[in-house]
């Protein structure tokens, strides 16, 4: 990194700060880079928290940020990139989503899970099971929440954050591509006195990625995917 990206030069600061914040970002604009700068440096300035005494079963994670993600693959990359900048920290990121072996991701969480990047309907299924708990929460972050509300993930997004134990007194980021009025309500339910950062133009991706259209028929998309690939 040679200097910060728009979204990161704004981001990073505030969290610093201490700040919640919401943030229209445009995809491949750095986002990810702009919370998990902020969240990485006061996770190790703050140092952990000690285990609540009353904890129930040796194998229960408490986590310290829960960043949430729609999809197994912005969750997967998310977690590509935390472990690139907690690497001798001390830090261990942690990443479980749906539609693969949960008893690998509990073996994971099992040998120590700071940072947990999850979709919301596997992390729901792990605090049922008693894996996760949300009491030591001091960071949440919500990335691509209109996508997540576009998939119908609200109950369970207003279950983990409102109905499991996650502390009131934390700090929240949520970026967004879009900012209708389903984001705005979430954001004022999750957040306090955020801050609101609008970076380019509010639902178009950044100039730095390149949006083509292929029209190809339906017989021929398979052919057309493997030239391309090649």
């Amino acid at each position: 990194f040679t200097k910060p990206t728009p979204v990161q030069k704004y981001s990073i600061p505030i969290g610093l700060g201490g700040g919640d914040m919401m943030a229209c970002a445009q995809t491949g604009s750095g986002k990810t880079a702009g919370f998990l700068f902020p969240v990485i440096a006061m996770m190790l300035r703050m140092g952990p928290l000690p285990e609540p005494e009353n904890r129930r079963g040796k194998n229960t994670a408490f986590i310290s940020t829960l960043i949430l993600a729609p999809t197994r693959e912005l969750a997967v990359q998310i977690h590509e990139e935390a472990q690139k900048f907690c690497y001798c920290t001390g830090i261990r990121p942690v990443v479980v989503y749906g539609g693969a072996n949960i008893q690998n991701q509990q073996r994971e969480l099992d040998y120590g899970a700071d940072l947990l990047v999850a979709t919301p309907g596997r992390l729901v299924d792990l605090i049922e099971r008693g894996r996760v708990r949300l009491d030591n929460v001091r960071f949440l972050v919500l990335d691509e929440a209109d996508r997540m509300l576009d998939m119908g993930f609200e109950p369970q997004i207003r279950r983990i954050v409102e109905a499991e134990g996650m502390p009131v007194d934390r700090q929240t980021f949520m970026f967004s591509a879009t900012f209708p009025m389903e984001i705005q309500r979430l954001a004022g339910d999750f957040m306090r006195n955020y801050v609101f950062v609008a970076v380019g133009r509010v639902g178009s991706a950044s100039k730095d990625v390149t949006q083509t259209v292929e029209w190809i028929e339906n017989a021929d998309k398979i052919e057309f995917v493997l030239d391309f690939l090649g």
